[in-house]
């Protein structure tokens, strides 16, 4: 069902793993729909965590980073997920005549 209402979380979770790092996840209370998996994965960031640092499926997404910057990970996937759902995106700034979008190098 497609929609324009942003996913809410339902869920929340986060596993401290050896060595410092932390696995994390939020579950929505609804998948995203392909349009909105491109849309997110599209969004803009200038440092890490970058959007294709999280790995979306079906209603869930994780992620892996160190302990002490699980926080800042979580508002940034917010960020993302808010940017992609008002089309903040690579494509849509070069649309407007912003900065164009990035070609991906092939290998």
């Amino acid at each position: 069902m497609a929609t324009d209402r942003p996913p809410e979380v339902v869920r929340e979770r986060a596993d401290l793993l050896p060595l410092g790092l932390a696995s994390c996840a939020l579950i929505l209370d609804r998948e995203l729909t392909r349009d909105e998996i491109a849309r997110f994965y599209l969004v803009e960031a200038t440092d890490r965590p970058y959007p294709m640092d999280f790995d979306v499926a079906g209603r869930v997404i994780a992620w892996e980073c160190r302990r002490d910057e699980a926080e800042r990970w979580r508002l940034a996937l917010e960020i993302f997920l808010v940017k992609s759902f008002r089309g903040e995106t690579r494509e849509a700034a070069a649309r407007r005549g912003g900065r164009p979008a990035e070609p991906t190098p092939s290998h």
